[in-house]
């Protein structure tokens, strides 16, 4: 066996970086690492770092980057002869949520599916089959395929109430299923299943986690389609902080803000 490198020494040197919030010398530190893997064709080395390094792309929206990371970790597994494991599985599901990201909804599911099926197969972490049929539900939704949106975040639910202490995953998973509902029309319970997320998130959480704003932001639409302008106004103000602080003005940030605007005409706001 070749040289290889020290993979612990590498997890502990970013573990240091984040602590100390040297943000700065996280993506030069894993670049170089990721250099001196291939260099010595260490190819489980190259797996562990892409990993790393396609989280902090996805967490930094570089969706472009974090796609080829994550593609490179499935190479990596692949030649590794652990192609259907449940690591290969989880770097299916991690590539799946960056094609959600791009919006590539198509790509996100057939990825996410091949995942499903790995998972059940390896009898996978009730958890992660949850998150998973979550993100599946997402996807299939901007397909247009709503009842089988559905189907899926009613699958997570049903998972996720067996383990009381994710009250976060259960949270979106009831916020899935209410954006499914508002895309049929059904205001009643999806003001119901919205509203019941946003309880979750604030029990377990308060507005910290980062998937709050979805809820706050599927609510204020459902609001608006109900005629009810001030309390559409006041969820997509919320909606739009949460955003900012989280992320910073990103395409969503805008996105909250045209609407934002176009309640306070509707509405007939100042």
């Amino acid at each position: 066996m070749g040289a290889k490198i020290d993979t612990q020494v590498f997890y502990d040197t970013l573990d240091s970086l984040y602590e100390k919030k040297e943000m700065e010398r996280v993506e030069p530190y894993m670049l170089e690492t990721l250099a001196r893997a291939g260099e010595l064709r260490d190819l489980e080395g190259i797996v562990s770092v892409c990993n790393e390094l396609g989280g902090l792309y996805r967490a930094m929206r570089r969706t472009e980057e974090a796609l080829w990371t994550y593609e490179k970790v499935l190479e990596g597994l692949e030649q590794l002869g652990m192609k259907g494991t449940r690591n290969y599985a989880s770097a299916l599901i991690n590539l799946g949520n960056v094609h959600i990201a791009r919006k590539s909804y198509q790509k996100a599911y057939d990825i996410d599916r091949q995942a499903l099926e790995i998972l059940e197969k390896q009898n996978g972490e009730p958890y992660q089959i949850a998150a998973l049929c979550n993100n599946m539900s997402a996807a299939l939704r901007e397909l247009g395929l709503i009842k089988d949106g559905k189907r899926m975040a009613e699958r997570a639910i049903q998972i996720i109430r067996q383990m009381p202490e994710f009250t976060n995953e259960l949270a979106t998973s009831y916020t899935n299923l209410g954006q499914a509902q508002a895309r049929e029309y059904d205001y009643s319970d999806a003001r119901k299943n919205l509203s019941y997320a946003l309880q979750l998130y604030e029990s377990c959480s308060g507005d910290k986690d980062i998937h709050y704003a979805v809820a706050v932001y599927a609510l204020a639409g459902v609001n608006e389609a109900e005629g009810r302008h001030e309390e559409a106004e006041q969820k997509y103000m919320q909606a739009a902080k949460l955003i900012e602080r989280d992320f910073g003005h990103t395409c969503d940030y805008m996105q909250v803000m045209e609407d934002l605007e176009r309640i306070r005409r509707n509405g007939g706001k100042e």
